[in-house]
């Protein structure tokens, strides 16, 4: 029987694409350092605290309220949409999350049955947030957090270079030595999608399970040699140790006529958990708070 252990997602426009490897043994799930100063100030400006669940594959969202039931969606910043997955015939039904209501539409069979919906990049739409571990804090755009986090966090923190195209970002890293690309930021993908290097180590081959009952053969690695996320300070941040897939990318789900884009890959969960981040969704802004790995 296959079991769903890493749960890789991808998705690419309004098209979303679930991977899934059938993993023999435990994947490695790094966690968050150790919490050190991060706020300047225990002040901040009014925010929305929500409350995360690391499943080790993924990130859930809790608290979530719909029809006298509390439950927890998945924090997918790889999809345009959200929605909940229901059998009944309703169209989409009214949610509450730390007293902010909306509404999801109702799509089927998409997501696995653990998982009753997701919140994408629509939900987050006209704010920023600032995630660190177990906490998200979410800002309204025109909050002096969004516009100078600077001002409230370490001085260990750093915007990084990103781009947007379309509704999805971007950042910019070098992996293996010389190759510098961008990659999507994805906290739906458990592991991260990354070009190959000779020296990687080799921890087995797996089945990732496709769309439309689709399988394709891919290489779980671990790099041996460090990855940088490149800073608008001109410091690289460190990550060693990385586990991801290879063989594979974002250029397998491309539609016609995007062959020609560069962001073919794809930084998951693997390295975004292990540093405290802000995302600016109104000025395309990421920044993390510098530390060692």
């Amino acid at each position: 029987m296959f079991q769903l252990s890493l749960y890789q997602k991808v998705s690419v426009v309004s098209f979303i694409f679930f991977l899934g490897a059938c993993i023999p043994g435990p994947i490695r799930v790094r966690q968050s350092p150790v919490p050190f100063p991060i706020l300047k100030t225990q002040t901040l400006p009014p925010h929305i605290s929500m409350s995360l669940s690391d499943e080790g594959t993924h990130l859930l969202i809790t608290g979530v309220e719909s029809s006298g039931q509390s439950l927890s969606l998945l924090w997918d910043t790889g999809s345009d949409l959200s929605f909940y997955e229901s059998p009944s015939a309703e169209e989409s039904k009214e949610f509450r999350l730390v007293g902010k209501r909306f509404t999801l539409k109702n799509k089927k069979g998409v997501l696995p049955e653990s998982i009753p919906g997701l919140l994408g990049l629509d939900f987050f739409r006209g704010s920023c947030i600032f995630w660190m571990g177990t906490e998200l804090k979410q800002f309204p755009e025109t909050s002096p957090f969004c516009e100078h986090p600077e001002a409230y966090l370490s001085l260990d923190f750093k915007f990084l270079n990103t781009k947007k195209k379309g509704e999805h970002f971007y950042v910019q890293f070098e992996y293996p030595e010389g190759h510098v690309s961008y990659g999507l930021v994805d906290t739906g993908s458990s592991l991260n999608l990354l070009p190959g290097d000779t020296r990687d180590r080799f921890l087995g081959e797996k089945k990732v399970f496709l769309a439309g009952n689709k399988i394709q053969r891919a290489d779980l690695m671990e790099s041996t040699s460090t990855l940088y996320l490149f800073s608008k300070t001109g410091i690289r941040e460190e990550y060693r140790n990385v586990q991801f897939l290879t063989g594979i990318s974002l250029e397998n789900f491309l539609l016609p006529g995007d062959k020609d884009r560069e962001e073919v890959w794809v930084i998951g969960l693997d390295i975004l958990r292990t540093r405290p981040l802000f995302w600016d969704f109104s000025r395309g802004r990421l920044g993390i708070v510098h530390s060692k790995n």
